[in-house]
């Protein structure tokens, strides 16, 4: 059993709140791709409390900042999905300059960027940990963020 804590940071939860946590992509280990959760499991966003719906944009806007500020990206996509996991929850998809240039080489022919495509390539592309960067650390630092930003808001 490993002790609470030890385990690697891709596989707990970066920040919880009263209504919410967020924790890394487990499968698709891209630095600050989180993802954002109801603490109490729904279906569809009309089921969550009002007071979960309430703190909902607070905790969304607070991820995407954090994820800003960490990994610096072109753009933070924000996808909801309750597919796999029958669960509500929320993609925060960091589409950085090293990310938009490797889906540019593996396909010369769109000359558009399509946010869908991208974060669905990356997903099937990137199921290992990427060499050279360093998901942990990123994880460390945007939890930092969110906790003094949540802390001070």
């Amino acid at each position: 059993m490993t002790p609470v804590g030890a385990e690697p940071i891709a596989k707990r939860n970066i920040f919880v709140n009263a209504h919410f946590r967020i924790e890394p992509c487990a499968s698709c280990p891209i630095p600050g791709y989180l993802i954002v959760s109801p603490r109490v499991p729904v279906s569809s966003l009309a089921e969550l409390s009002p007071d979960a719906q309430a703190a909902l944009g607070a905790t969304l806007v607070a991820a995407t900042r954090a994820i800003e500020a960490v990994v610096q990206p072109q753009r933070v996509y924000c996808a909801l999905f309750a597919e796999e996991t029958r669960s509500v929850h929320f993609h925060l998809f960091p589409r950085s300059e090293w990310l938009l240039l490797s889906y540019s080489r593996a396909h010369p022919e769109d000359t558009e960027i399509s946010g869908p495509r991208l974060m669905d390539w990356a997903r099937r592309t990137f199921r290992k940990p990427i060499t050279g960067m360093h998901s942990d650390e990123t994880f460390e630092k945007i939890r930092t963020r969110l906790t003094s930003s949540m802390i001070a808001g």
